[in-house]
Formats: C-alpha cells, structure tokens, sequence
C-alpha cells in the first residue's frame, strides 16, 4: 500500500486499533490530504468516513465515503481523502465463512463479492456498527483485553456485514429465509443480553438477518414479536430480584429500572399481568 501526501509539513496521523487471529477494527485520523493506492488486500475490508472528505475506487466501482463501503480480498483499491475520521473492519474470507454457517447452519454457504457496494441493502447498519465499536472495544482497554469480548463483538460485526451486503449468494433463497436457528440464535442473544440495554436492530444482528425477517420469524415461532419476548424475559428477572431482595434494601421503582422499564406504573401492570400480584407485594414477601 502506498500513501502519498499533498503537505507533508500539515500532514498528521492518529490511529486506535485492536486485532483478532482472524479480524480487525480501527479507527483513524488523518490531518492533511492525501491519496492511498493498493494493489489488494488479504482480507474484506468494510470502512465508513464518519468526518472529512473521501473519494474511493474498488475495482469498478467508486462512490463517498461518507456511505459504508466493501474493499474485497484481492481487489485494487484507491481513495483520495482529507482530514478524515475512517473506521474500519477487516476480516479474513475464511472467518466469514465460519460465522456465516454459524449463524446459518452448517451447509456450505457460497460466498460472492462482485458488486457489493453497488446492491448494499442497508449500510447504515454498518456505520453503526463501526461506531459501536470504536465507542466500546477501541475506547476501553478493558473490552479489548478479554478474547470473549473481542470473539463476540467479531461475530456482531460479520453479521452487519452479511445483513448490509449481498456477501451471501443471492440466488440461494433458502439461506435467506427466517429459520428454527434463527430464532435460537436471537433467543440466546436476549437471554445473554437480558440486563443490558439492547435493541430489536442488536438482536437481528445477532442472529444473522434482519429486523422485518427476525419479526416474521418470531410470529411464526411464539405469534409474537421479539420485544414482547425481551419485555417477558426482562420482566422474570425483575421477578426473581424482587423474590431474592432483602426488605428495605431496594424499592420496585429502582428494580424497574435495572431492568429497561423507566415507567413504574407501566412495569406494575405488566408484572401483575405475567404473576398476578403488585410487584411491592412480592418485595414484601
């Protein structure tokens, strides 16, 4: 990769950066302007120009950065840029393929990378994405020690990727439809996920697919959608709190709100619905 730069005296350059075996993300910053050129990269690169301008070329293709783009492995690559803000994610084909059956099953999945910026589906989903992780794994030393953390968030960054662009064959519509193991992945995800304040949009992440597909597949499986079952599962562990806490040393109202629910009133409504009593009278207890 070459970098040629217009002022070398105003040029500056930040980066923050964390690696797996198999993944990357990072996030730089350069001050100046400049041209990069590479005859190809190893691995799929996703990147995002979150401030500054940007201009990319990809094989045939070129758009703004200011819309998430796709460098495929083995694809020449061009960009003139000026102080830029860039995120990125890298990730080895071979990775992909492993989260994709993963997230999909074990069937071999054949994967495609011609045109991939050109049929994005939805790459906002990506930008933020990219701006989850420079908020947590690339801002906190802490997130980026722990192997599980960096393997978790890897899987959450590839299923962005597969959700925003056509990666996966598009002729294969079976691979595409709402399944049993979608629903598994999504239910393990809340279950895991139960305290913290995730979204619908996180959870279709987690499982591989999108929020209309992961809504589908709910109605199918529980004929409900997926916050009503988040709201129950949040709503049983407010249940056994309440059940386990020591009288005085807690209130509903604080209990709600560990658990998402900022109106008190609403959360004893739901609560007695699901357990037939007031909350305060199971804290009594």
């Amino acid at each position: 990769m070459s970098l040629s730069v217009d002022s070398p005296t105003t040029f500056k350059y930040e980066m923050a950066a964390v690696a797996h075996p198999a993944a990357a993300a990072a996030a730089v910053r350069f001050t100046g302007t400049m041209r990069s050129t590479a005859r190809s990269f190893p691995r799929l690169i996703v990147a995002h120009a979150a401030q500054g301008q940007h201009r990319w070329q990809v094989g045939s293709e070129s758009g703004d950065g200011r819309t998430p783009f796709v460098v495929p492995p083995d694809t020449e690559f061009v960009a003139e840029f000026g102080h830029l803000h860039l995120r990125t994610f890298s990730v080895a084909t071979e990775t992909i393929d492993h989260v994709v059956r993963a997230l999909l099953g074990d069937e071999p999945r054949r994967l495609q990378f011609s045109g991939l910026n050109r049929r994005a589906g939805n790459p906002r989903l990506i930008a933020e994405t990219l701006r989850f992780l420079e908020a947590t794994v690339l801002a906190d030393e802490s997130v980026a020690a722990s192997p599980l953390m960096r393997t978790q968030l890897m899987h959450q960054a590839i299923a962005s990727l597969i959700t925003a662009f056509p990666i996966i064959d598009v002729d294969d519509t079976d691979q595409r439809r709402p399944t049993a193991r979608t629903v598994r992945r999504a239910v393990t995800f809340m279950e895991e996920n139960v305290g913290n304040p995730i979204s619908i949009t996180d959870i279709a992440v987690a499982a591989g697919t999108s929020v209309r597909a992961l809504q589908s597949a709910f109605h199918k499986a529980y004929e409900i959608p997926p916050s009503t079952y988040l709201r129950r599962l949040r709503i049983e562990g407010a249940h056994h709190e309440l059940r386990a806490a020591h009288p005085g040393s807690t209130t509903v109202r604080d209990v709600a709100q560990r658990w998402g629910f900022a109106h008190t009133g609403r959360f004893a409504q739901l609560y007695a619905a699901m357990y037939g009593e007031h909350p305060s009278h199971t804290l009594r207890r």
